[in-house]
């Protein structure tokens, strides 16, 4: 589908007064991302021209938090006095490019999804409308607008709630809260918006503005609610909680997802996860995380920018952070994983590790009760317990490289800048500060001392 020069305006002046927050609706969080940071995310997907957001009500909250997305092609449009909708949009007019699609949304739902608003777009273009909006079929039409058609079924007028009749709030088919229009096309008519009797302009009157005009006004239907829902009272916003938690596992289930406890699970929009995946209770996976095909992530996990190749394996009580982890790899459990690190197929990090801005290559293992840092470890090599890279040395971080075969014995320190060559061995308990040649081994103790006749002293 070709998107011809699209320009989205997304209201954002709301106050959350029914909800007592006394916020701008838009910055409350569903399960960790805000309303605004939902919509941007699907929105950026069309690749629009522009993204208008209307701010009103505290509208430097908003400011600041669209600014630190850093998104390139928003821009803000500030509504003084919030006199409905249709003023809001008004306030934005001067801000869309000529001849452009205009998409209308407002910014208190964000389930609106990607999928929903190509589909609309495509019959907007299909149908060569002037408007379309989106139209849905709630089992409670309560507080929704709803559509007025004439006996030939097409749309005449939007009306809302509380001017409606009794005959009227029978209807049952509502408005969605998704206009799709022509920008000269609204821009001309806009204008005929007048104030109603609540002083306040409803953008829904350009509906009947349009149909009066012998412009051409289509509505696609919606089939999932859940989608529009407004976010109006306190119980609005924890049934959103509730949906979006519904929309995880349902997309879970249709990809062979299997959440051994839903309610525990985490999971931020932009997580990708593959087909049959375990997935236990307690899991967060944050960021831009990827998950591939067949993993199992077993309980009490936190992974935050992370990749997760296929078929392995992340044990209880492991945190990965900004890490990238290979195919057939054994992950904790209590391991640590701190940003940088990029871990090869068939690895195992265990027990108690702490890895920090460190690459492993293929087949090579640090078991338990280590620290790996800045450190550069190739194929099939063996940590020993309690091995530790010391890169610090107070002013600056040094790298330890460790090549293919290696065996590290247990209790081993690595002082960087050091260097094990290939097929290296170093001895239990040893202090390598030098770099070891390949095949050899390299030992570091202290000659052991035994004191006959040895007292304590006794504490006083």
């Amino acid at each position: 589908m070709d998107i011809k020069n699209l320009n989205i305006v997304l209201l954002c002046a709301g106050k959350s007064s029914r909800l007592k927050f006394n916020l701008p609706k838009v910055i409350l969080p569903i399960n960790g991302k805000t309303l605004i940071e939902r919509s941007l995310y699907n929105l950026n997907k069309l690749n629009p021209k522009k993204i208008i957001i209307v701010t009103g009500f505290k509208s430097s909250l908003v400011t600041n938090l669209v600014n630190s997305l850093q998104y390139k092609n928003v821009k803000f449009v500030l509504q003084k006095n919030q006199l409905g909708t249709g003023h809001a949009v008004k306030a934005a007019i001067g801000s869309l490019d000529k001849k452009s699609t205009l998409l209308i949304l407002n910014g208190d739902t964000p389930f609106v999804d990607i999928q929903t608003i190509k589909k609309s777009l495509s019959f907007f273009y299909r149908n060569k409308s002037s408007l379309t909006i989106a139209t849905s079929f709630p089992k409670n039409p309560k507080g929704y607008g709803r559509i007025l058609r004439d006996n030939d079924n097409q749309i005449l007028d939007i009306v809302e709630e509380r001017d409606c009749t009794n005959e009227q709030k029978l209807i049952n088919e509502v408005n969605a809260g998704l206009y799709l229009v022509d920008s000269t096309q609204l821009t001309n008519h806009i204008k005929k918006i007048k104030k109603n009797k609540n002083s306040e302009y409803y953008l829904t009157d350009i509906v009947n503005i349009f149909a009066r005009n012998s412009l051409k006004v289509n509505s696609i239907p919606i089939q999932d609610e859940r989608k529009f829902i407004n976010i109006n009272t306190f119980y609005d916003y924890k049934n959103a909680h509730d949906i979006d938690k519904m929309f995880v596992y349902e997309k879970c289930i249709k990809n062979n997802i299997f959440l051994k406890d839903p309610n525990s699970f985490q999971k931020d929009f932009e997580v990708k996860i593959g087909k049959n995946v375990y997935i236990g209770p307690n899991v967060i996976l944050r960021g831009s995380t990827e998950i591939k095909e067949n993993v199992v992530i077993e309980g009490n996990v936190y992974i935050n920018n992370s990749s997760i190749g296929k078929q392995s394996i992340i044990k209880p009580f492991t945190s990965i952070q900004e890490s990238k982890i290979g195919s057939k790899a054994e992950i904790g459990p209590f391991s640590n994983l701190r940003p940088g690190n990029n871990i090869k197929n068939n690895v195992k990090v265990g027990n108690f590790v702490e890895l920090k801005k460190t690459n492993i290559k293929n087949k090579s293992k640090v078991p338990h009760l280590s620290y790996v840092g800045d450190a550069t470890i190739g194929n099939n090599v063996n940590i020993g317990a309690g091995t530790i890279t010391c890169n610090y040395d107070g002013f600056a971080k040094y790298e330890t490289i460790i090549e293919d075969n290696v065996f590290v014995g247990s209790d081993s320190m690595l002082i960087a800048p050091v260097k094990l060559g290939k097929n290296s061995t170093t001895g239990a308990g040893s202090v390598i500060s030098s770099d070891l040649p390949p095949n050899t081994l390299g030992v570091s103790r202290v000659k052991e001392k035994h004191i006959s006749n040895w007292k304590r002293k006794k504490k006083k």
